[in-house]
Parts: structure tokens; sequence; C-alpha cells
């Protein structure tokens, strides 16, 4: 009985393995591989088995202890002498009789196109919490047009239009028009699905896009005031919009969480950086790099300090179940990290929070 059990405890380990997307081998105390699943050699361009017997220092990894470490990225080699980069783990496993160490590594473009997908799919996640507050931001430039135009066609049937009447309402139609093509605008963007794209654009423009999203829904449903600080004195920026923009929404609706079901204010704000911050970086040339910041804060509850270095984890939450993915901050992390920028979390001396993000001017 004993060996059957141990017998189908092993088949369910390998099972296990084979089933595996990341790449695992498990190597001895002289860093000879032992075992390697399908994924470990469709990684590094072998067949599994002929992994088994080769050294870690074979497999380009000379460099790398086989303690315990951190996932982090690296390279290995593939047997025609190319190099693959992975983001690599090593976990020593030990009894009292065997001590061997497991190594588990993803293929770093893999990695990159899952984590586009989980962005993509965040942003359309978005896009259904914010559709009510879009519906209203585009009802009421709609609903002026309508009004006018039906005054309009009243006035012409009475023969009582007069040429400064006309005008009056032309422009009322072409300015709710232009609104309503700008709030539609911003929607497109938010959700359209692109690979990463700079371009010249202005910060402030793309707070203001943000809270075009969700003003309505935090006024009127949420009991939520918005406060603006805007440094109206910033240059433009290199930077992506969409995504920026993005990393503002969930930040607004971060906030918003953390104040139900009261409400309260959230406040955004924009500045520049003093070149003598610790904060700025440097050029090429060595000169001081012009950075550019904007925060979110709350007045909610604030972050439990035990947490603080966890918020931005992936699937990491602390509201109920069902109410929330835990990617929210986790993707706003990586989106700044592509505009070598830096975001952090911190709590407010009077209670809430203070998300703050730090972006160079120029990539």
């Amino acid at each position: 009985m004993v060996i059957t059990q141990t017998k189908s405890t092993g088949e369910f380990y390998d099972h296990l393995l084979e089933t595996l997307s990341a790449g695992v081998l498990v190597l001895d105390d002289d860093g000879i591989v032992t075992s390697a699943n399908t994924a470990a050699g469709r990684i590094l361009g072998w067949r599994a088995e002929q992994l088994i017997g080769r050294t870690w220092a074979e497999l380009g990894a000379e460099g790398h202890s086989l303690s315990e470490c951190t996932p982090h990225q690296t390279t290995l080699r593939q047997p025609d002498g190319r190099s693959v980069t992975v983001n690599l783990a090593i976990t020593p496993v030990s009894d009292h009789i065997t001590s061997t160490t497991m190594v588990s590594f993803t293929h770093w473009q893999e990695i990159e196109q899952l984590n586009e997908a989980l962005l993509h799919t965040q942003r359309l996640a978005g896009i259904g919490i914010l559709t009510a507050s879009v519906a209203h931001e585009l009802n009421t430039p709609l609903s002026i047009i309508a009004a006018t135009c039906s005054n309009l066609m009243h006035e012409v049937e009475e023969n009582n239009l007069s040429m400064e009447q006309l005008v009056r309402y032309v422009q009322m139609i072409e300015q709710s028009a232009w609104r309503s093509a700008r709030i539609v605008e911003v929607l497109r963007n938010y959700s359209y699905a692109e690979e990463m794209q700079t371009a010249v654009t202005d910060l402030n423009m793309i707070i203001e896009d943000a809270l075009v999203l969700v003003q309505h829904q935090f006024r009127g449903e949420f009991n939520i005031q918005i406060v603006k600080r805007l440094d109206e004195s910033l240059k433009t920026i290199v930077l992506d919009h969409n995504r920026i923009t993005q990393v503002l929404i969930n930040l607004l609706i971060n906030a918003r969480d953390a104040m139900l079901p009261n409400g309260g204010t959230v406040e955004i704000c924009s500045w520049r950086l003093p070149d003598d911050s610790t904060l700025v970086g440097r050029n090429g040339n060595g000169a001081h790099q012009e950075t550019y910041a904007f925060s979110v804060s709350d007045t909610g509850s604030g972050i439990e300090p035990a947490l603080l270095d966890r918020i931005f984890d992936p699937f990491f939450t602390t509201k109920h179940s069902g109410k929330g993915t835990g990617l929210g901050l986790f993707i706003a992390r990586r989106i700044v990290q592509q505009h070598n920028g830096r975001i952090w979390a911190e709590n407010n001396e009077l209670g809430g929070a203070t998300f703050t993000v730090v972006l160079p001017r120029k990539l």
C-alpha cells in the first residue's frame, strides 16, 4: 500500500511538472541536471531528456551560484550558442538524506506577452466600470444639441429667427458637438489595444482625460469631491498618453474604493521636481534630467504599514472576494517602469493615502 501511494505521488508530481509553462530543472549538489520538464527543453532549445546529465555551467550559468535567490532577469545558453533571456528563480530543496536545487525560469518574451495581455484586459475591465459615468458625460451635450435644434426649428416655423439668434444656436450646437467628440476620443484612446507608443504630449491634459471618464461617477454615485492642483507652467513631456491615462484611472479607482461607502475628497496634483531633488536622475551627459510628478490623494482609511510593500504585487488585493482583481496597482507600476519612472504609496498624516508618480520629461 505504501509503495503504491509513493508511486502515485511520484506520477502526480511528474504530471504537474509537465503541465507547467515554466521551465523546471532539478540539480544535485554538483550542479548536474537530474530532472527537466518539457518547458525547460523548449525554452533552452533542447529536448527535455537531453538536459539530463548536463551541468549548470554548460547552460551558460557559470556566474550564477545555486544559492536561493528571488526571481530576476538573466540569460542562459541554447545549444547553438545563442543566449535566451529568462526570469530565473533558484530554490534549494533538502531532506534528512539528500539535498537538491530546483531552478525555475520563464522566457522573458512570453512574460512580456502575458503582461501586455493583462494590461489590455484590465483596461477593458476599467471601461466596464466607467460606462455609467461616460454615458452621462455624453448625455449632457447631446441633450443640449437636441434641445437647441428643437428651438431652432420652432423659431424657423414661426418666422421669428434673427441672425443673432441663429449664430447663438449654431455656437451652442458646435460647442456641444465638440464636447461629445472629445469624450468619445478619450474613451477610444483609453480602450485601444496597441504597443507602447511615445509622443510629445501634455501631462495636465492626460489628467483631464482621466477625470472626464470618472468625474460624474465620483461626484454623483460615490459622493467624492475632486480637487485639482495642476502646475500650469509644465512644458510638454514624452510618454505614452494612453498608458499613463490608464495609470491615472487605476489610481483614481483605487482612491474611490478606499473611501467607500461614505465618500470623501480626491486631490490630484502635478508639479515639476527641483533639480536638487534626490528623485531627479541624470542624462547621458551627467546633467540633471528634468522630471515631472503627479499624485493622487484620498481621505480614506489609509494602508496598513505592513502592506505598503505588497500592494503593487500582482493579484494582491485587500478588497472582498469578487470586488477586485489585484491588477490595477501592479499594471500601474509596470507602465511607470516602462517610462523609466517611479511610483510609491504613503499614508497621509491626517488619514488616507497618497500615490505619487515621478516621470522623466524625456525617455
